[in-house]
């Protein structure tokens, strides 16, 4: 097998940590996030426009649970991925690398059938506690369908661990471009809300199509794995403690949940659908210009996976305050950017009636900015095979974030979710940090 992998060189290891690398990585990711983060802007305005306040609020609050039940559903797999499939490609064990991707697929479908389950259970509660109809539930129901069948995390992973940014950031970008296409067909049509739900849901079918198929010619060389040790056991022996690694990691991406779909419904719950379609609004476009840092973030991981090798984080410190620099910095000019021009960029993609939602961007954005000051912390921790550390930070911070959030959005709805937002990631960025100090002694 060797000699096959030798006509592979784009699969060979560097195990020398580099940032150039990291930052080139970046750079194809970059180039996706940023045309999708065009592309954002010009479907979310459609769909703002097209609904209106109180309906685009609706539709925001069925994103909102839908990508809920798809993060709890989601164990994280890409990254066991790239964590467990750098050490088989570095010690040319490819029938164990085939396993192991069998595996996480196999992972992510089970999370799939789990997640479905739930959803539509929840929908009973869910719903009328946010006002849906009937038929609007029926529509949350099939959307979360879409969302969970398209499940990519097992994919992703693949094409990180090969290298393979630029393929994922190409397929990646057609999300936003089939939104794009399909939110413009709705809002041409006249659409409700079931139309610009059925353009997300043929979206993120075609996007998860793309990707694995880019996936399946990236890793075409693969030999078919023997049938020895081809069972579950032979895995967990095969990849020691990936168990509580998807464990973890599946724990963090619910604990995360509190940052991204948690205030959308937390302010439809409290402000009814206008003040969630405010607030879906203008964190939307807080999110369009940090995209840059998160595909920092995903194209860094691969490095410290190689550069930490199970190791003290604290070899990463010199790494990291460069990354930390670079994102602070940037952070630093979205901010100015959002306060200088942000009301105006909202009622140019949403019309005048989101104007209000201008205080709640600023004070996204500034959040945003301080938990670029822990950048990499996370990311770091599960590198160096501690989860565990992380996720107890990260819920520690999740837990008092959500006890501000209900003290100040049913008084003050999205506006108390902006300044939940500062305490949230003051709060966090404090954590990790000592997490970080402690796992480095």
């Amino acid at each position: 097998m060797a000699g096959n992998m030798a006509a592979h060189p784009s699969f060979k290891i560097d195990e020398t940590p580099s940032i150039a690398r990291a930052l080139k990585n970046a750079g194809w990711m970059l180039g996706g996030k940023g045309a999708g983060g065009l592309l954002s802007l010009g479907y979310l305005a459609l769909a703002a426009r097209g609904l209106g306040l109180v309906g685009f609020g609706t539709f925001a609050t069925i994103l909102a649970y839908g990508q809920a039940i798809a993060n709890l559903a989601s164990f994280q797999s890409w990254q066991a991925v790239v964590r467990y499939g750098v050490e088989h490609l570095t010690a040319h064990r490819y029938a164990s690398l085939e396993r192991l991707l069998r595996f996480t697929v196999k992972v992510d479908l089970l999370a799939a059938v789990t997640g479905l389950i739930a959803a539509f259970g929840g929908l009973v509660l869910v719903g009328p506690a946010l006002g849906w109809q009937a038929e609007q539930c029926r529509l949350a129901g099939l959307f979360l369908l879409s969302l969970l069948i398209s499940q990519r995390g097992a994919v992703l992973g693949m094409l990180r661990l090969s290298g393979r940014f630029d393929h994922a950031a190409l397929a990646e970008a057609s999300l936003p471009l089939f939104r794009l296409v399909g939110a413009a067909v709705a809002y041409v049509a006249g659409g409700g809300i079931g139309a610009f739900l059925l353009a997300w849901a043929v979206a993120e079918l075609g996007c998860s199509l793309m990707l694995w198929a880019a996936a399946l010619l990236a890793f075409r060389w693969l030999p078919a794995a023997s049938t020895t040790q081809s069972s579950k056991a032979g895995v967990f022996l095969e990849n020691p403690g990936i168990g509580r690694f998807l464990l973890a990691t599946s724990a963090a991406a619910s604990v995360g949940l509190a940052w991204q779909q948690l205030p959308t419904l937390a302010v439809g719950l409290f402000s009814g659908p206008a003040g969630a379609g405010i607030y879906r609004l203008a964190s939307q476009l807080g999110l369009a210009l940090t995209k840059p840092v998160t595909a920092l973030a995903r194209a860094v991981f691969p490095e410290l996976v190689i550069a930490v090798k199970g190791g003290s984080p604290a070899a990463l410190r010199p790494m990291l305050a460069r990354i930390v620099g670079g994102t602070v910095g940037f952070g630093l000019f979205a901010l100015i950017v959002v306060a200088l021009a942000g009301r105006t960029a909202l009622e140019l993609v949403g019309g005048p009636a989101y104007a209000a939602a201008y205080p709640v961007l600023v004070l996204l954005t500034a959040a945003s900015v301080i938990m670029l000051a822990g950048f990499g912390l996370e990311p770091t921790l599960v590198a160096a095979g501690r989860p565990w550390t992380a996720l107890g930070a990260r819920a520690l911070a999740t837990g008092c974030y959500s006890c501000v959030i209900l003290l100040l959005v049913p008084r003050f709805g999205a506006i108390g979710m902006g300044w939940s937002a500062i305490v949230g990631a003051l709060l966090s960025t404090l954590f990790l940090h000592i997490a970080f100090v402690r796992a480095c002694r």
